[in-house]
């Protein structure tokens, strides 16, 4: 696979996310809920999806979490929990309630690239994005967003595509 690298300036706009932190072997389940959560109360309050849904990845450490051997990483699917909200844009700003939270990700610059098949081979493509950003002398924030571009469900594995956004630092 050939990836393609930029450095852009993006803006998703307002969001409505859930806060979560599970084991890897629970997002499946947890972004299926909380995406038609998130779905539901955009219709009760008038409001529509206006992009796709995504999950911004808090507190990376990207020496350790791409360095980490694949032993480690067996282990880690079961017990390391991720910190992430799951969202969806929203065609206009709206209030949060007690677990929906109200934001707007306004533009900023990250590092992209678009990962092409299955979401748990994504490793080797964080990997080649993040040594990309090296020799362009980028610092990446602890953070990622993954906007997951066409349904699982009506692709095959080998074609689901997931944008991987990273924010550039300074």
């Amino acid at each position: 696979m050939t990836e393609k690298f930029e450095l852009v300036e993006k803006a998703i706009g307002p969001v409505i996310e859930i806060e979560e932190h599970v084991p890897v072997w629970k997002m499946p389940t947890t972004f299926g809920r909380d995406f038609q959560r998130i779905n539901d109360y955009l219709v009760s309050q008038g409001a529509e999806c206006a992009g796709m849904p995504y999950a911004r990845y808090q507190d990376m450490n990207w020496e350790v979490e791409l360095n980490r051997s694949k032993l480690a990483n067996f282990i880690a699917m079961f017990f390391k929990k991720w910190h992430f909200f799951a969202g969806l844009p929203s065609s206009k700003q709206l209030p949060g309630d007690s677990s929906l939270q109200s934001q707007d990700i306004v533009e900023q610059k990250y590092v992209t690239t678009i990962h092409k098949g299955p979401y748990q081979d994504v490793g080797p493509t964080y990997k080649a994005l993040y040594a990309w950003a090296k020799t362009q002398g980028l610092t990446l924030k602890n953070e990622a967003i993954e906007c997951y571009l066409n349904d699982p469900n009506e692709v095959e594995k080998a074609d689901i595509e997931t944008e991987i956004l990273i924010p550039v630092a300074g």
